[in-house]
């Protein structure tokens, strides 16, 4: 789908510069969310952005979407670039998913503050092939030929070389090297094709009777173009915007089996062997000349053809999906006990629509479920990819339980997660942000409708599909929010795996349960973390339904014996606490 926003619901905001009001910011998720909606979405959604004027809508959307920046220049070198928009940059590498660079310079400048990872840019190599695609052959063979605007543009051996170049004519194009080359070697003829923006453009280059200038011309056309002429020019000036610019014009350019004259280009260096470099006007006069006569060998040609085609949308959409695809693993224990229909719908929240979150291993343990229940569970394991099965044979409580789940999980990340919930979308991703960005932070649990501490928002819902879209409002504006809490409820809480060596599994000492996660929770803050609710993750909870099968008494008396164990370990138990309220939105 190719989707125009609807205006009259947003307003007008300009293109790369305007700075949205806080009222056209909601317009606009409202609409995208309604999109996403309309178009059904996966429960995981994957956001390119390239610009950073987008920022300022992204950066609060929940973490149902995962955001990539795909960096492709230096936006500081362009003129319409403001303050705001370079702050809404520097935000957006700190703050988004995963950052892409299309150039060593690139790289150099922001690996610094997050490892990019680098992918050139490329070209529709296919469109620059004659007979690549049969559509545009044909398309081309109707055409009329392109006019140049010279009598005797024709090359002729040992007479005229037509010299070419297509693209954007603008503060970065050294028209004084142009003029200078033609005034210098009246037997060239400069082609140059696009939209000139720079007015001093046209002043040098007006009264060069050898230089000839025709506009922007349709994509279509460019290859006729190249292909008519005897060598192609990249001269540019040596200015930040240019350093960090992989040019897709030289992938163009090789396309069509033509040499390539260029300036000093810093990311055209690894390509030294086929590009012609050059400094002054009169070295690259002399370039000129030699690319030309380099340019009539058919070794060179193929040379040339071959580096373009490693330089494909093809493979840089496929390098791209494999950063997608590469995040890291979350392994998931569903402690399960008796109701199968509880862990079922436990692990249908996290298929539900597609995954909801690209990399899980999902392991779900049972505590002595009879063989019925578990002949349901291990048949509807069997549909999802990645799923196990663990059978104790017997209730070993909740922290031993969990605890052979842990031992087996292999992910970077682990989510204990009880099985009367049910994961919202967004929730894991978030969790694992906060991990990542955070190192701080050694256990996070999500915000639910049903528990006994901060972690408890005031919320209503009929079913799980009102939840999802609850869920948007309550979570949208606080990505990347979280709030230092005493104590966790391990309904659902996330760590990273390698933590365990410091601060080790749940203690064995409560028996069949509670208690154990604030005894954790303790052990994680002796080692100098903070256990932290996630501002941006919903997980619904049921609560407690093991311990729903308890009578009063019984309960009640566990509930005791378990907090004198607690307090001989840690001193006196504060009773958990709901808060007033949450912080303001970040919109």
């Amino acid at each position: 789908y190719r989707v125009r926003l609807p205006a009259g619901d947003v307003g007008y905001i300009q293109p790369y510069t305007g700075q949205a009001t806080p009222e056209q910011r909601m317009a606009w998720f409202e609409a995208f969310l309604l999109l996403c909606d309309a178009v059904t979405a996966t429960s995981f959604k994957q956001i390119i952005i390239q610009h950073p004027f987008w920022w300022q809508m992204m950066r609060s959307i929940p973490p149902e979407f995962h955001l990539i920046y795909d960096c492709m220049d230096d936006i500081a070198g362009f003129s319409n670039t403001d303050r705001f928009v370079l702050d809404l940059e520097d935000d957006m590498v700190e703050s988004c998913d995963a950052l892409i660079v299309t150039s060593e310079a690139l790289f150099e400048k922001y690996h610094g503050v997050r490892l990019p990872r680098l992918i050139r840019n490329a070209a529709n190599i296919e469109h620059f092939s004659p007979g690549g695609n049969d559509r545009l052959t044909r398309f081309r063979q109707n055409l009329p030929s392109l006019s140049l605007r010279s009598s005797d543009a024709e090359s002729v051996e040992g007479s005229l070389i037509n010299v070419g170049y297509v693209g954007a004519i603008a503060d970065w194009f050294d028209a004084e090297l142009v003029r200078s080359v033609a005034a210098s070697e009246p037997d060239f003829r400069i082609h140059l094709c696009g939209e000139v923006s720079s007015r001093k453009v046209n002043q040098v280059l007006e009264d060069a009777d050898n230089v000839f200038l025709y506009g922007e011309i349709p994509y279509v056309d460019v290859p006729t173009f190249l292909e008519r002429m005897d060598v192609l020019v990249i001269p540019f000036r040596i200015i930040p915007i240019i350093e960090s610019c992989d040019p897709v014009k030289f992938y163009e350019y090789s396309a069509v089996g033509k040499p390539t004259v260029a300036t000093c280009l810093p990311e055209l260096e690894r390509a030294s062997d086929l590009v012609f470099f050059a400094s002054t006007p009169d070295e690259f006069a002399r370039q000129i000349r030699n690319a030309c006569e380099k340019g009539q060998d058919p070794d060179f040609q193929d040379r040339l053809k071959n580096y373009a085609s490693q330089n494909t949308w093809t493979q840089r959409c496929d390098d791209l999906v494999d950063l997608l695809r590469n995040l890291p693993l979350v392994s998931i224990v569903i402690l399960s006990y008796g109701d199968p229909e509880l862990t079922k719908t436990a692990m249908h929240s996290l298929f539900d629509g597609g995954p909801t979150y690209p990399r899980m291993e999902v392991l779900v343990v049972d505590n002595g479920s009879s063989s019925s229940n578990l002949a349901e569970i291990r048949a509807l394991a069997s549909g999802y990819p990645d799923v196990e099965v663990i059978e104790n044979g017997s209730n070993l409580g909740f922290a031993r339980g969990n605890n052979v789940g842990l031992e087996r999980a292999t992910g970077e990340y682990v989510l204990l997660l009880n099985n009367d919930t049910y994961v919202a979308p967004g929730a894991v991703h978030a969790m694992v942000r906060h991990l990542r960005d955070n190192p701080e932070i050694g256990a996070v649990g999500p915000l639910t409708n049903n528990i006994g501490n901060e972690a408890k928002v005031f919320v209503q819902y009929g079913d799980m599909d009102q939840m999802k879209k609850t869920v948007r409002r309550i979570t949208l504006g606080y990505r990347g929010r979280f709030l230092a809490v005493g104590a966790l409820g391990y309904f659902a809480v996330m760590f990273r795996r390698k933590d365990f060596e410091s601060f080790g599994p749940l203690s064995l000492d409560y028996g069949l349960g509670m208690f154990e996660d604030d005894d954790h929770c303790r052990t994680i803050q002796s080692k100098g973390y903070v256990t932290a609710v996630a501002e941006d993750g919903f997980v619904h909870h049921h609560l407690s339904a093991s311990f729903d099968r308890m009578d009063g008494s019984e309960k009640k008396a566990l509930f005791e014996r378990n907090r004198e164990i607690f307090e001989r370990k840690w001193g006196p138990w504060k009773a958990h606490q709901y808060r007033r309220s949450r912080p303001e939105k970040r919109l």
